[in-house]
């Protein structure tokens, strides 16, 4: 090994230390995939080449990207990616960064769709951002028509450039818009990752959401369910029967929510589900 170039163990290491002294819990992990990004590695060639001599082909370019993310800059704005039940999501700034729990939306319409053998719905995906929750529900329905809403512009290019990639032959469709008001019913589908972080919490939140995340795309106002409560509203008019809606919330919000859905509703199914930590995550309201 010469002894002027590091080996990738020593570059790891070192990186991880440098992510470990800004506040990051899992540095080495992330120095990883920072690394694996830069040098084009798989994880297994990655642990196969420890011991070997690193030159990056590009090392500013690593070290630029070591300090974004040693202020605490998103790992996935850095790479420009997520993995989101089983795919890679582009993401930019102008989009929230999909998180795991948002899966529990993708499996529950997806076993609806199916238990109530729904043909070619028409799914919904209110507050789209990255695309990511109606572009895996697509992905696993090939009949299904997508449309997905958001107000930002550059929200949807993003969700459009995903939607291209990785359901190149589905059909769907775009809207810059306000929740349901541009879209008519019956709908078969409708998903929402709305906006719910009450605003005084913003700035309890860890530095990577409320320095870098879209501010709009975090909270709606002062309760946090503000947008959530429009578009029950609007549900009322557009649910199409055995349609189904769910909506991501809070875990303190699930019965003021679910309480205005079972009054604003007539003759709906309203459910509170728990995600993989127990906590309500999302109420699902289904037509009669």
């Amino acid at each position: 090994m010469s002894a002027d170039i590091p080996s990738l163990r020593d570059r790891w290491l070192a990186s991880a230390g440098r992510l470990e002294a800004a506040g990051i819990e899992d540095a080495r992990f992330e120095a990883e995939v920072l690394l694996r990004h830069f040098s084009g590695a798989t994880r297994a060639q990655f642990y196969a080449a420890l011991q070997d001599p690193l030159e990056l082909a590009d090392a500013d370019a690593f070290d630029e990207a070591l300090e974004r993310r040693s202020r605490r800059e998103p790992l996935a704005y850095i790479t420009g990616h997520r993995e989101f039940y089983k795919l890679d999501i582009a993401v930019t700034s102008a989009v929230l960064i999909p998180r795991p729990e948002s899966e529990l939306l993708v499996e529950a319409a997806l076993n609806h769709l199916r238990r109530q053998r729904i043909r070619r719905p028409r799914v919904v995906d209110v507050g789209t951002g990255s695309g990511a929750v109606g572009i895996a529900i697509a992905r696993h329905r090939r009949d299904a028509r997508l449309v997905g809403v958001d107000r930002s512009r550059a929200a949807l290019r993003v969700a459009r450039a995903n939607a291209d990639r990785l359901i190149p032959r589905r059909q769907r469709d775009w809207v810059q818009g306000d929740l349901l008001t541009a879209i008519d019913g019956p709908l078969e589908c409708i998903v929402a990752n709305l906006p719910y972080i009450p605003e005084q919490r913003l700035d309890r939140l860890e530095p990577e959401v409320n320095r870098y995340e879209p501010r709009l795309a975090l909270s709606p106002g002062t309760t946090g369910t503000e947008l959530i409560l429009r578009l029950i509203t609007q549900l009322a008019t557009r649910l199409a029967p055995r349609g189904i809606a769910l909506l991501e919330i809070d875990s303190d919000q699930a019965d003021s929510v679910a309480d205005a859905a079972k009054r604003l509703i007539d003759l709906a199914d309203v459910t509170v589900l728990e995600d993989l930590s127990g906590q309500p995550r999302v109420v699902q309201i289904v037509a009669e």
